[in-house]
């Protein structure tokens, strides 16, 4: 029987890697993203999964923040709906994540790196580059700012792996594998593919959701709302286009291109 369970969807992501006693999972997917020279070891989450925050909050973007035994701070997100100057947006929360480590009168020689990873469902680059790393440098000598802000994205829609690959994967290609396709598949299957300690821990976290019922409304509430907006946006993209074609019949295709993208940001609310 497949598990049936998205791992993408915000509150089976959170749940997996932001509830205390799940830390092996979080610590797994930051050490396969970031490759650090000293690897994480343990972590202590800073905003534990609650169930409660499900029940208030509406928004898909749902992170998990947490600290290492070094200091450093790292804030994970799985992004499924596309945000206008998502980078810039990224930025922001990664520099308010850094500044808010420093207390009133803190000296600043206590900052500590702020790492963000950021899972899109998406993609904003154009190329093939499953994972992106940027950071602060020196244009010439590349000389890097130790100690403050990187940010990192992966776009799951890039990654063209099988389960019959997963064998010579890297470990984040694993991840991206059991993010995406977890849901379709059983959990013995599951355990099969991915034997290793933290997969197993993941995938038996999944399943509970199935289990729980409170957990699983929580859960088809969420994905539910996440087809809704899939479904809106896609009949707004067929209504600026039909509108375009109008306006590109009356007045040509260049003014017609021009009208299309304007009624897509009305319809979206994508400032000009």
């Amino acid at each position: 029987m497949k598990i049936g369970i998205r791992a993408w969807i915000d509150f089976a992501f959170k749940k997996i890697f932001g509830k205390p006693g799940n830390e092996i999972c979080l610590v797994s997917l930051l050490n396969s993203v970031l490759d650090l020279p000293r690897p994480i070891e343990s972590v202590q989450y800073l905003n534990p999964f609650s169930l409660k925050e499900f029940q208030d909050d509406k928004f898909i973007c749902v992170d998990v923040k947490a600290t290492d035994s070094h200091g450093r701070v790292f804030v994970v997100e799985v992004q499924i709906a596309p945000i206008t100057c998502f980078i810039k947006r990224a930025t922001y929360y990664a520099a308010k994540t850094y500044t808010e480590q420093l207390p009133s009168g803190g000296a600043y020689s206590s900052l500590k790196a702020t790492y963000a990873v950021c899972l899109l469902t998406g993609s904003i680059w154009a190329d093939d580059s499953l994972h992106h790393h940027f950071r602060m440098t020196e244009k010439e000598s590349g000389a890097v700012l130790l100690d403050s802000i990187e940010i990192h994205t992966v776009e799951l829609r890039k990654y063209k792996g099988t389960q019959e690959s997963l064998g010579t994967a890297s470990v984040l290609e694993q991840w991206c594998y059991w993010i995406i396709h977890s849901h379709e598949h059983s959990e013995e299957e599951l355990r099969e593919l991915l034997p290793g300690l933290e997969f197993l821990h993941a995938t038996r976290e999944l399943c509970k959701i199935q289990e729980i019922t409170e957990e699983k409304q929580m859960y088809d509430s969420r994905e539910k709302g996440y087809l809704d907006w899939q479904s809106s946006i896609a009949d707004a993209r067929e209504e600026g286009l039909e509108k375009g074609r109008e306006e590109g019949l009356e007045k040509g295709l260049e003014k017609g291109e021009i009208k299309l993208i304007r009624t897509l940001q009305e319809i979206l609310s994508v400032p000009s």
